[in-house]
């Protein structure tokens, strides 16, 4: 009786600590999924100044920091993909563990769920 008592408390714990990391990683992928919608907004606002200091035969000095400041912006995406991707796949890897250990309707769970559904890489 006393070891089927530890195991129960074990997976008590286990769960527990599941749940902590499944709110911290969702958290982390959702931070990460607004910083890569940021940087692409930045790229698009970058890429039509450009386009249109081009338009309106602005000075050479300021196309040139202007395409400067696009090269720069496009520079950022691929870093925060990646970041964003080891996120949602450390997050997809703790919803498979945790499956074993915690309710699908349990709210950490749920978080998690719609963390990884929400992501747009």
């Amino acid at each position: 009786m006393h070891d089927i008592s530890k195991s129960w408390d074990s997976d008590l714990k286990t769960a527990s600590i599941l749940r902590d990391k499944l709110v911290a990683n969702a958290d982390k992928v959702i931070r990460l999924e607004q910083e890569m919608s940021l940087y692409r907004k930045e790229e698009r606002k970058a890429s039509q100044d450009l386009q249109r200091l081009k338009y309106n035969d602005a000075d050479a000095s300021d196309i040139e920091e202007a395409e400067n400041n696009l090269f720069n912006t496009g520079q950022m995406l691929p870093s925060a993909q990646s970041r964003l991707a080891t996120a949602l796949n450390e997050l997809r890897a703790l919803i498979k563990k945790a499956i074993e250990y915690l309710p699908s309707d349990d709210d950490a769970m749920q978080r998690a769920l719609e963390a990884s559904k929400a992501v747009d890489i």
